[in-house]
């Protein structure tokens, strides 16, 4: 909880994602995904950190993973991580979020749809619960997803690439929330 009483989650969605050709996929859960997701979000007090993926293979994966750090050997070694990676939940969908509708839902887009579009150092002001959903691929398919509050702002760049890693936008969306 913030001082703003604003408390922010954010969200890793692998399914429903946009493929290339715009047709609705799933991309696979990545070991950098986890940590680098858990640990920027403990850098700026965020948490939960939520994984969405509907195949139990892919959250057998992250138990693995963490379980390693959360009551094996690599929580031994690194506490730190240990701390970092408690935040991490697994869900199969953002409807198992316990308590989804208690959140404002914020989704992510280099090209958000025209309407909603707020910028994320306004989110910590309006108090309540949120929730930042990223996805992965091609982005979300926001039609196979709960209806959003709105959109963040997209992140502009100077460049030829348009689109950043999702790691990249994360940790650039969460300094954009500012001091809470």
């Amino acid at each position: 909880m913030s001082d703003s009483g604003s408390e922010i989650a954010v969200a890793l969605v692998h399914h429903p994602v946009l493929t290339r050709s715009g047709e609705t996929g799933t991309t696979a859960i990545t070991s950098i995904d986890v940590h680098d997701f858990a640990r920027s979000c403990a850098f700026y007090d965020i948490a939960p950190v939520y994984l969405v993926h509907p195949a139990d293979g892919m959250h057998a994966l992250i138990h693995d993973m963490t379980d390693y750090y959360l009551n094996g050997a690599g929580g031994e070694r690194n506490p730190a991580r240990r701390e970092v990676l408690q935040a991490v939940r697994c869900v199969k969908s953002l409807a198992d979020i316990e308590g989804l509708g208690e959140y404002k839902l914020w989704y992510t887009s280099a090209t958000p749809p025209e309407g909603a579009i707020v910028d994320p150092a306004d989110i910590p002001k309006m108090g309540g619960k949120h929730l930042i959903v990223f996805g992965t691929g091609w982005g979300l398919d926001a039609e196979k997803m709960p209806d959003a509050n709105g959109w963040l702002s997209p992140i502009e760049g100077i460049g030829k690439v348009r689109h950043l890693s999702v790691r990249a936008a994360l940790a650039i969306y969460l300094d954009r929330l500012g001091k809470r």
